[in-house]
């Protein structure tokens, strides 16, 4: 039987490779912005067609290894007793927290994201900023006491650059790096470089959408940053990434614009809350606010309201009864919220005339051609040396 016809067909495409990668180079309009990205003073006066999409089956499907370096800066302080700057502080743990945050991914995408942590390189040291100076102990000290912080951004290119592993993201197929450093190190909670991104999605008048800021683009693939900041708790970091979310929704799903008011695509419908249109049910809502919420950060408002959240687990077919949702539902907490929005988004096979019904994709299989996971080979179960022998029965 001829897969080329059934491709065809089911509307599945078989090409060499991911359909974005045949699409001519588009060079960015409008004004450069300091994170990178190029803005227009008016989305909706830019004429913009999104290219054909073509459903790649085995993009959106299945579980995915996406593979990950944590990179920690934590400085040996000489003058605190050779203290590290968390123990100084009495900061939490990076690495304990970056395990949490790929659990946390892999339940929210039904196992089809699967971080895989490669390599942790802590760093005796300070990020270099982008005019090339950087703290060192007396200066952040300091800075940290008076809470008058050096105003300049870290060097992403800095990031790869120092530690040696540009090559290396290039050769393993390295998509991620998260940050994590401490209050004053002036990097952003998230940052993506996407090759041909401008062919991909469509323009935006929101500079926060899209942040390559210096990521080197000979990486060659896709490339997220996640900035975290080991002084607060996790719920933080999960905030971050919430963000990363939103941002790719909106570029695959509303061709950047964000505006729920007036926009009835998947991402500004996903995002509606019933506090811009009191009486009306909410839908799931966004990263600062819940479907109940009359307010940012308002995480923990038990006020109930009618909600079709419920309806996401049937995208892209929402009809369904709405139901009451209040903060009960996450836990009254930031950490709870964070965990029970990113559930919701869809990760589901087939597609529509905005793209993929699997959100993920777009997240974090961004070029759509991460590998399969793998589950690991069958292990061996040690005691420790020095435990006792077993007492007879």
């Amino acid at each position: 039987m001829n897969t080329a016809l059934i491709a065809l067909a089911l509307g599945v495409g078989l090409t060499q490779g991911p359909a974005w990668k045949s699409l001519p180079v588009v060079e960015p309009v409008g004004e450069k912005q300091m994170q990178g990205c190029y803005t227009v003073a008016n989305r909706r006066e830019i004429q913009w067609r999104r290219p054909k999409f073509v459903y790649n089956a085995r993009a959106a499907t299945g579980r995915k290894l996406a593979k990950v370096i944590v990179l920690i800066y934590n400085p040996i302080l000489k003058g605190q007793g050779g203290k590290s700057l968390i123990e100084h502080f009495q900061w939490n743990d990076p690495v304990q927290y970056s395990h949490i945050l790929a659990d946390v991914i892999r339940q929210a995408s039904w196992g089809y994201i699967n971080y895989e942590i490669v390599d942790i390189i802590e760093v005796d040291g300070f990020p270099k900023r982008l005019d090339g100076t950087r703290y060192d102990e007396t200066t952040y000290l300091e800075a940290h006491r008076t809470q008058q912080w050096h105003p300049v951004t870290s060097s992403y290119r800095g990031f790869f650059e120092d530690n040696r592993i540009l090559e290396r993201c290039k050769k393993e197929n390295i998509t991620e790096l998260w940050v994590w450093g401490a209050p004053g190190f002036h990097f952003d909670e998230f940052a993506g470089y996407i090759p041909n991104r401008y062919a991909r999605f469509g323009p935006t008048d929101n500079p926060w959408l899209y942040l390559p800021y210096d990521i080197p683009p000979e990486i060659g693939h896709t490339m997220w940053v996640m900035g975290f900041n080991y002084e607060v708790g996790p719920d933080n970091m999960i905030h971050s990434y919430a963000h990363r979310v939103e941002s790719m929704a909106a570029l695959a799903m509303a061709d950047g614009v964000w505006d729920p008011k007036t926009l009835r695509d998947p991402w500004n419908v996903y995002s509606w809350l019933e506090m811009d249109t009191p009486g009306t049910p909410s839908m799931v809502g966004n990263c600062h606010v819940p479907p109940n919420g009359q307010g940012g950060y308002d995480y923990n408002n038990r006020r109930r309201v009618q909600s079709w959240a419920d309806s996401w687990r049937n995208y892209p077919d929402l009809r369904g009864p709405t139901r009451e949702v209040g903060s009960a539902e996450w836990g009254n907490s930031h950490f709870g919220y964070m965990k029970w929005w990113l559930e919701r988004i869809p990760k589901f096979p087939g597609h529509t005339k905005y793209g993929y019904n699997n959100w993920w994709v777009y997240i974090a299989n961004t070029d759509e051609d991460l590998p399969e996971y793998r589950m690991p080979d069958p292990g061996k179960f040690v005691l420790p040396a020095d435990m006792p022998e077993a007492a007879a029965p």
